[in-house]
């Protein structure tokens, strides 16, 4: 549950507001510095590279809009992915975000270098080193960020822009475009990377949610305008960019929008456009420093980073480590890395971030929280989401070897960073992960599949098989196949076999089945609407002979275990071969160890959801005998309250879905396996499904079902799903993403 505080922020930010401070996290220090780079990586076809980049953050800034509705104490990309996914992708999205914001900042310090260069002959990392401590201590003193200077920049700024636009668009000779990619595709794809940089600040306008008027309507009109018109712009830019100047001019230039609005603008429009370069990389710098300092800030009090990174100066009242800690590892960088190498690796943990993004909210829709509300929801999820991510991770193996590896060590980190701090610091927050996410998008999915399903007699089968053993009657197998036979409206077909020793011919192994044995089923099932069919098979196999007797009328096959039940003692049993086997059909094992009538069930699962099987027999038996009907599941004793209220909205559904009265019952234990045995034995039927694939398994029914089966004192029935092919099942994994 996403926790909030009880002060409200006055809602008072328009469609305007919202739109200047989104447009001016992107129109900065990308658009006066990139062209040249951009132009020697793709040369005019840099201009399609801001386009792909543009499309890309905008189904981000849908995701983030969506998160940002859904939860308005938002703090950016690392609040949505820690309250979403918990402090473990909190921690790498936080440190992510963290490290892409402070290269973007050094990325906008070279650029203050260069264009102040344009004004002073002074040295370019001089100024540039100069830039970064004078912004650091700025923010360190307390300097407020200013609604209106923040919007009169932005004004000024498009003002300038348009003006060069305007000029540039007469000026620009279309012949310089005929090469328009020079390096085909596998350079427009690297550059659009390059110039994902240059939308790294668009999660930050999502951080006014609160105060923002209608954010349901408000945040898409104004974010989505904003994406739409800053990549318009820097499409016409890079266009105007290269139609004035050759490419080798460009990539040469260290200021290439002042140089080319000088081109056709004059001296004076050259200067002018220089000094909006100088703004402009300012203005990105300093938004880096406030806002990329404010993630150790932010995860210290989740107790991610040491209390040091949370207090505040007592002189100022600002996070003095966090601000010295960001500003002096720009200034580093500056030093170390050179323009492009910064915007590489920025954008690398930026498109990282994104991603993420994206995640959460096909996490969150598919797991669907009970305070998961969002005004606004992105349109064709998860589709939308998951392509924008698959574009965005396409992008990273353009990015070269450093940034690849920067990237993954970083995740790294703040993986291991994350485990240091839960085994040696106080609790982090939240206190849920990813894992209970994860599971509550299971237990709805399974919902959702067992909705319309579980009880639909129409589409069962009319025959019943049963595979028992001559002469044996006990009286919990007769009370399953009458209740079978009942729910499914079958015949009932009663096969034993004769396994035959494979060195003896089958005519020569005489055994008549026990006319007196037959009769007495008839007369304790006593069926009136319903036929007993009785098969003898004698065969070689007699798990091929059950195979070969299952045919299109059957439903359901139902195995008598006489066999007695050890921990391993499955492995190449009957039971063992045909559960493993892809059986057609569902199929159910019965070991009985009652006497009397059945009168407690109780359906028992791990953590994960219960298949349809299990809850469909057990829903039919205690139907047909008027038995009590227990769902019992097992959580952990530390289980997270997000994992606790899914579980129980879980169990409270599926009960929804049964015909027969259902109880409910959570147990919490590290035991899980030992407590299931404990319910159990309370029962006179517990009711356990089989993997799916036991095969994958090294005991034949997984860890907690073989050694649950084995130590009970109850009677148990295992039911097991039939084997669905590896191409239906794909198939409809592709249905219900698109459905």
């Amino acid at each position: 549950m996403v926790g909030t505080d009880d002060t409200e922020l006055s809602r008072d930010l328009g469609v305007f507001a919202v739109f200047t401070v989104t447009a001016g996290t992107m129109i900065g220090a990308g658009i006066f510095i990139l062209p040249g780079p951009a132009a020697a990586g793709a040369g005019p076809a840099a201009a399609l590279s801001f386009g792909l980049a543009g499309l890309i953050a905008l189904v981000a800034t849908m995701c983030a809009v969506e998160l940002s509705t859904a939860m308005p104490q938002s703090g950016g990309s690392y609040y949505f992915t820690s309250r979403a996914m918990g402090p473990l992708v909190g921690a790498v999205v936080g440190f992510g975000a963290w490290i892409s914001l402070i290269f973007k900042g050094s990325f906008a310090l070279v650029g203050l270098g260069w264009y102040v260069t344009e004004f002073l002959e002074v040295p370019a990392l001089g100024v540039a080193l100069a830039g970064g401590l004078a912004l650091t201590l700025v923010n360190w003193v307390g300097a407020e960020e200013s609604g209106q200077l923040q919007n009169a920049v932005v004004v000024g700024l498009v003002a300038i822009l348009a003006v060069f636009a305007g000029g540039g668009f007469f000026a620009a000779d279309p012949g310089r475009w005929s090469n328009f990619a020079i390096s085909g595709t596998e350079g427009v794809i690297s550059t659009t990377g390059l110039v994902f940089i240059s939308y790294l600040g668009i999660v930050k306008a999502t951080a006014v949610a609160e105060e923002v008027e209608d954010p349901g309507r408000t945040l898409p009109r104004a974010m989505f305008g904003a994406v739409i018109f800053v990549t318009l712009l820097y499409i016409l830019v890079m266009l105007i960019v290269t139609g004035v100047m050759e490419i080798d001019e460009i990539a040469e230039s260290s200021a290439p929008v002042a140089e080319a609005g000088g081109r056709f603008l004059g001296s004076f429009g050259g200067s002018v456009l220089a000094l909006a370069g100088v703004l402009a990389t300012v203005s990105t710098a300093n938004a880096a420093v406030l806002t990329s300092s404010r993630f150790p800030f932010a995860m210290s009090r989740d107790n991610l980073l040491p209390p040091a990174f949370e207090r505040s100066s007592p002189r100022f009242g600002t996070p003095s480590l966090s601000i010295w800690l960001t500003g002096g590892a720009m200034v580093t960088l500056v030093v170390a890395l050179d323009v492009e190498k910064l915007a590489k690796l920025g954008g690398t943990f930026g498109i990282l971030v994104f991603v993420l993004l994206n995640v959460t909210v096909v996490l969150l829709r598919s797991a669907q929280p009970e305070w998961y509300d969002p005004d606004y929801r992105t349109p064709l999820s998860p589709a939308l989401p998951l392509a924008g991510a698959v574009a965005a991770l396409s992008l990273i193996p353009f990015m070269g070897l450093l940034s690849q590896l920067t990237a993954v060590g970083f995740v790294v980190l703040g993986a291991v960073w994350y485990l240091v701090q839960t085994w040696v610091g106080d609790p982090v927050e939240p206190d849920h992960d990813i894992r209970d996410q994860l599971l509550g998008a299971q237990y709805r999915r399974s919902i959702e599949e067992k909705t319309g399903e579980v009880g639909n007699d129409a589409t069962l089968g009319p025959h019943v098989l049963v595979e028992t053993v001559e002469g044996e009657t006990n009286p919990h197998l007769l009370t399953v196949m009458r209740a079978f036979t009942d729910r499914l409206d079958a015949d009932l077909d009663v096969l034993t076999i004769t396994e035959v020793a494979p060195q003896l011919p089958l005519s020569e192994a005489a055994h008549d089945v026990d006319d007196d044995w037959q009769e007495t089923i008839e007369h304790e099932l006593a069926l009136r609407d319903h036929a007993v069919v009785f098969d003898h098979v004698r065969a070689h196999d007699r798990t091929d002979a059950l195979l070969g007797s299952v045919d299109d009328r059957t439903e359901l096959v139902v195995v008598d275990w006489e066999d007695p039940i050890r921990k391993h003692h499955l492995r190449e049993s009957h039971v063992d071969e045909i559960l493993r086997s892809a059986f057609p059909v569902r199929l159910a094992v019965l070991k009985d160890r009652g006497t009397g009538a059945i009168g407690d069930i109780v359906v028992a699962t791990g953590t994960g959801p219960y298949d349809r099987a299990e809850v469909e027999v057990a829903d039919a038996i205690a139907a047909a005998t008027g038995a009590s009907l227990t769902l019992v599941k097992a959580i952990p004793e530390d289980a997270s309250e997000s994992a606790t209220v899914s579980a129980e909205e879980y169990l409270s559904d599926l009960a929804t879905l049964l015909s027969a009265p259902v109880e409910t019952e959570l147990i919490r234990t590290n035991d899980v396996e030992t407590a299931l045995v404990s319910r159990a034995d309370l029962a006179d039927l517990l009711v356990m499904g089989a993997p799916a694939h036991p095969g994958r398994y090294r005991e034949f029914f997984g860890q907690t079902t073989d050694y649950v089966a084995a130590e009970t004192d109850t009677s148990v029935l295992v039911v097991k799903e039939p084997e669905v092919p590896f191409r239906r099942r794909l198939w409809r994994r592709v249905r219900r993403l698109v459905g």
